[in-house]
Formats: structure tokens, sequence, C-alpha cells
């Protein structure tokens, strides 16, 4: 049966929604083309849901096909009835009718450490090469230069292959005395793991027998080509695949005292729509099953999701390239931040501080760039969580150093008031990282995508651009207090603020 919905976009309207990888080409409105496919071949986190500024919104239990045509919206589906709902006059009225009728939060949300101390992921500095003295070294190294113990995850590479979690004997020689000396250094340890299966594995040949991996229509089983390889992938439908997986994490908790998993892949693009599984499920309940299953881990990371919104997991946005653009460098951070929160995924985390690409960082030190890493760390600090890969705590730019540690002591620093926002969201499902028009609807903040608001109180107006010493920042009604400089202003108007390279502008509500 075919589904479908089309109508005429307001005037004045802006839809955002859709794929969280397209939250740079939000909002849309009459005068542009967008189109969005929640049906196949996606990565990242998506939902098939759009909300627009004059209180309207469009939800299925489906994906779909939806294009934006200078103000004709059109949406087909073959799995689900699409509707428009109306009448709830604001962004704000909007979202949080539909949290409540279509995506309510489960009342859950990782654990506030996440919140408090920035993450260290061991990517960058270690790449596929994960090693017990690499680990320790690098918790180490942030102890000594005075950055606080908190998350670390060790990476791709600490696993024997995939499917058989088990640490590599040769690069892990104790790996439960190593989780027991993070642990007394302060750090909570998770690990990274996929839900894809190696044939070498010894698990490929149970999981085999019991009908626990996606199969192609033929009926043989799926392999499926990936970023690392070429691999069997878990039917998360199968009982025996969640009961298998649900084992091994379980026993790794156990025997290691791991504390949680950064649980990767997962992407509709990695299964078909003529899969055969055990359940029959739509490569989009593939990935909304992966991601619910990090539900019973209090310290939990997801890259990819279906229908996440109301979901209490951490979401991490997808890997950036160590760049300055929109599409996928530093300037994307923000509007795709901005999406995960009107979607309602509140507890949301920016890429690795400089950017999450391995391949970038193939080259001496001396040859990054440095004011990147700056600005990023900057326009992370304020979002629900940060996280450091590469340990620019001890570059040899001291300069740049001191000013990432900065960064983190900020994060620091506002920590108890973003607890406050997430403990809230776990409730309401409200974002934390919030559009200017969700605060303030009608004052022409419908396009406003690279300064935020941090709840109620804060405007963050991050440098995002190369070279820039100074920031434009639109404020909203109001009286508005500069932190940098302890100045006042009237809201209503646009103004161009210093930003050297040391400064984060931050307006606070008065």
């Amino acid at each position: 049966m075919k589904f479908s919905l089309e109508f005429d976009m307001l005037p004045n309207e802006y839809w955002y929604g859709g794929q969280i990888g397209d939250g740079v080409q939000m909002p849309v409105n009459a005068e542009r083309v967008h189109k969005n496919n929640s049906v196949s071949g996606f990565g990242d986190q998506s939902t098939p849901f759009f909300i627009s500024n004059k209180g309207r919104y469009i939800w299925s239990d489906d994906g779909y096909i939806i294009s934006f045509d200078k103000g004709r919206v059109k949406a087909e589906s073959d799995a689900a009835e699409i509707k428009l709902y109306e009448g709830h006059r604001t962004l704000k009225g909007a979202f949080i009718a539909a949290s409540k009728r279509h995506f309510p939060p489960d009342g859950r949300m990782p654990d506030e450490l996440m919140f408090k101390i920035p993450q260290y992921c061991t990517w960058i500095e270690m790449k596929r090469w994960q090693k017990q003295s690499g680990v320790l070294q690098y918790a180490e190294s942030i102890i000594s230069s005075g950055m606080p113990a908190g998350e670390i995850i060790i990476d791709d590479g600490w696993q024997k292959t995939f499917g058989d979690w088990e640490f590599k004997s040769g690069r892990f020689k104790d790996p439960k005395g190593m989780v027991d000396k993070l642990h007394d250094m302060g750090f909570k340890v998770i690990l990274w793991i996929v839900p894809f299966i190696s044939p070498k594995a010894p698990s490929y040949k149970y999981l085999t027998e019991h009908n626990a991996l996606v199969k192609n229509a033929d009926g043989t089983i799926a392999m499926r080509k990936w970023w690392d390889a070429t691999s069997a992938v878990l039917d998360f439908s199968a009982p025996a695949a969640r009961e298998w997986f649900d084992g091994v994490v379980r026993g790794l908790m156990q025997k290691y005292g791991v504390d949680g998993f950064k649980q990767d892949a997962a992407d509709n693009k990695f299964y078909k729509a003529d899969d055969i599984t055990a359940g029959g499920v739509s490569p989009n309940r593939q990935t909304e099953l992966w991601m619910r299953s990090a539900l019973q881990f209090p310290f939990n990371e997801l890259r990819a999701s279906w229908k996440g919104g109301g979901v209490g997991v951490a979401q991490r946005l997808g890997d950036k390239r160590h760049k300055w653009e929109e599409y996928g460098g530093l300037r994307a951070l923000i509007p795709n931040s901005l999406l995960l929160g009107i979607t309602g995924h509140p507890f949301s985390c920016p890429d690795m501080i400089g950017g999450g690409l391995a391949s970038d960082f193939w080259k001496p030190q001396w040859l990054y760039d440095h004011e990147l890493f700056i600005r990023w760390a900057e326009c992370s600090t304020l979002m629900p969580m940060m996280q450091y890969s590469l340990s620019l705590w001890r570059l040899r730019d001291k300069k740049t150093a001191e000013l990432c540690r900065k960064a983190a002591s900020y994060h620091l620093e506002f920590s108890d008031y973003i607890i406050s926002y997430a403990r809230a969201a776990r409730l309401t499902g409200e974002p934390i990282v919030r559009y200017m028009e969700y605060n303030y609807p009608n004052e022409g903040m419908e396009e406003i995508k690279q300064q935020f608001m941090l709840g109620e109180d804060y405007i963050v107006a991050p440098v995002v651009e190369k070279g820039k010493k100074q920031k434009e920042v639109k404020l909203p009604r109001g009286k508005w207090k500069l932190l940098t400089t302890g100045e006042s202003f009237d809201g209503g108007q646009t103004l161009t603020v210093k930003a050297e390279i040391d400064e984060l502008p931050i307006f606070k509500k008065q």
C-alpha cells in the first residue's frame, strides 16, 4: 500500500528534521529545495520527524521519502501513514506535542559523569594499534597535565577480531590489571564494539547455527563491506543474537570491570530491505534495536540510531574532518547538534576535538591546524558533552595545549548547570542545546545556526571561521551580559563582539 502526504508551506515557515547530518542544511524554507530519504542507505542518526517554526510537524512510524521543493512538501512511503499535525503555534509548542505523542522520554539518561568531565577516546592517539601500555600512558598524560579524569574509551583494535570480543593478548598482557589501574586513577572504562562478525571469529559458527545473523534474499549469510572489513552482521531481531551479545558485554564487565560500551556502526546502510531476518524487520528497525540495547549501560555512546527521540542514551555526531568546512568539519558541529536536540536527542556529544578521522592525523603535529583545535575545543566546551582524542594537552605548542585544557575546565565550571538540564530532559525530552527560535519565537531567529542557547539562560557563540577574531551575535529580547567583558546589552539587536583566540563569546540572560 502506498502512503503519501502533500501540502504547501505557510508564509515565513521554516522546517527542521530528518537526518542529523543534514543539520547544516536546516532550516528549509519556501525558497529552497531539500530531499530526505529515511527508508534506505543512510548513516548516523535519522528520524521520521520534521518540525516547523509555525507549530506544525510531520511524523510517521516508519521511513519515507520527502521533498521540500520551493514551498511544496511531498512525502511517500510503502510502510506507514505519514501525517501532518498542526495547531501548536511555535517550534517549542510543536516539539512538546510531538514528544508527548510519538517519542516520550523514557526517564533515563547516561551517567552524569559523561556530562561533567570531558571524555577521552584513544582512537586518534593509536588508531587500530591499541595496546595496554599506550592506553595507560595516554591516561597518565591526562592526569599529569592537570586535566580531570573522566571516561576513557578504548577504541577499535583492542579486540582479537570482530565477533571475538576478547582483549588481544599480544597487546594487552593484563587487561584486568589495566582496568583496575585506570579505575584507581579515577577513570571509567568503556570499550568500542560493533555488530559485525568476522567468519574467522569462533562465534561465527554458533551464530550461524542459531539463526542470529542477517541473511541475503537468497538465504545465504549476508557479508557486508564496512570501513574496517567485509563481515557478517548480527540480526538483532533474533533472540539468540541479543542473548549472545548480552552475554559478551556482561562477561566483559564481570571479568575485567569494564563500565560500558561505545556501540559503533549499525547504520541503516549496512542492511537491505530484502534481508531475511528472524523478526522480518526493516533496516531501520535493526538500527533501532542496536541503539536500544545500549540502555543497559550507564556509560554508553551511539553514533547511529533510528527513532532515537526520547531514548536515554548518548548520541555522538558522525566523524568530522580536521577542517573548518560546514560539510563535515568544525562548522557542522553546532547545526548538527541543534538538529539532534530538536528531534528529541538531548544527550548529545560533538565529534572528537579536532576531528575524528584518523587519516587526517597521519602527519607530524606541526602540520595540524592549531587554531582549529582551539576553536573546536571552545565550540565543544558548552555542549552537553565534549570529547578529546588527540592528546592536545601535551602538544609542543604550549599555547594550544593550555587553551585546550582551559576549555575542559570551563566545561567543568558549567557542568552543574548542564546536568540540571540533562536531568530535566530525561523527563521532558527538551533539548539542552537549543535553536534560538526554540526559546525566542517570532523574533527573526529561524535561520540562526552558528550560535545556540544552552538551556534558558546562556547564548553561546563560538568562532568557527579561520582567522576571525570577532563574532556576530544576534540577541533576542531582554537584557544580556557578555561574560568575557562584563558588559550589558539590550536585546533585539545584532552585535559584533571581540573574540580573540582565547575568548568564547557567552551571553547570560539578566
